[in-house]
């Protein structure tokens, strides 16, 4: 059975990068709370309060969505 990756799965593959998303994964992870499942409205409604974060955010929930699935062995 075959489960769906999820935007905070997704964010911490990210941290490795160089670029402002993986900078902003390291700085969400560091956080520590943010919600480990639900759509795009849960994770608007966690960064609403962040402004600084919120095109960043936007960003990463882009390539969040245009990312394929990981594929199963």
């Amino acid at each position: 059975m075959a489960s769906t990756r999820t935007f905070p799965d997704w964010l911490k593959e990210q941290e490795y990068r160089s670029d402002e998303v993986g900078e902003f994964a390291k700085q969400v992870s560091r956080q520590g709370d943010l919600p480990a499942s639900g759509g795009k409205a849960i994770y608007d409604g966690y960064f609403e309060t962040e402004p600084a974060q919120q095109q960043i955010y936007e960003r990463a929930w882009s390539e969040f969505e245009a990312s394929p699935e990981p594929s199963l062995p």
